[in-house]
């Protein structure tokens, strides 16, 4: 069985492992803002539970490393769906389909595509989202740099979404972290929530 082509997903979230300073809080009620979209509290809490639920947990184990990914990977999402709206860029479910069965060939079964997805955090049902952010980033790769290799067309996915982070001056709520700007990926909160303040 070869495993090896199957995290390219993982890849793609590397890849448009973004962020950007966020000073203010965000919206109450929402674990982040990116422009005019908000990604509300009660989403993000749906998608931790669809995994703790996928892993056989409770629905109220308290998983803070948890959220703040999958919070992370649905503030990418958005931006790279952001980008494909403004590039024309439609991912068909045909596209959907024949990406997941070439991960079910690549895993030898749709149970291993499942199980291999669930240990990065990724519950069965949002599988096909993973997938269409792969795709959607793999053809603004080619629409932005047409002669350039995977890794130049990643760089330029990479660029794209900085600045459209700064342009919608994406905030994350301090209970699930921070933006990282070096890293460009949700943080840690900061330490000055809890510290004392120094006299």
């Amino acid at each position: 069985m070869n495993r090896s082509r199957l995290p390219r997903l993982a890849a793609v979230v590397a890849v448009v492992a973004l962020g950007l300073v966020g000073c203010s809080s965000p919206t109450p009620g929402a674990a982040a803002v990116i422009g005019d979209t908000r990604i509300a509290e009660t989403a993000l809490t749906q998608q931790v539970q669809a995994v703790l639920k996928a892993q056989g947990k409770p629905l109220d184990t308290p998983d803070s490393a948890l959220a703040s990914q999958t919070l992370d990977r649905m503030v990418k999402s958005q931006l790279v769906s952001i980008l494909a709206a403004q590039a024309g860029v439609e991912i068909t479910q045909g596209e959907i389909d024949a990406q997941m069965i070439e991960y079910d060939a690549q895993a030898g079964s749709r149970s291993e595509v499942e199980r291999i997805f669930l240990e990065q955090g990724i519950a069965p049902s949002q599988i096909a989202g993973i997938i269409v952010l792969n795709l959607q980033a793999n053809e603004l790769g080619m629409l932005l740099a047409p002669n350039g290799d995977p890794q130049m067309q990643g760089n330029a996915v990479v660029k794209a979404m900085t600045v459209l982070s700064d342009l919608l001056d994406t905030e994350v709520s301090p209970r699930y972290g921070t933006w990282d700007a070096s890293n460009l990926q949700v943080g840690p909160a900061p330490d000055d929530l809890s510290a004392p303040q120094a006299e």
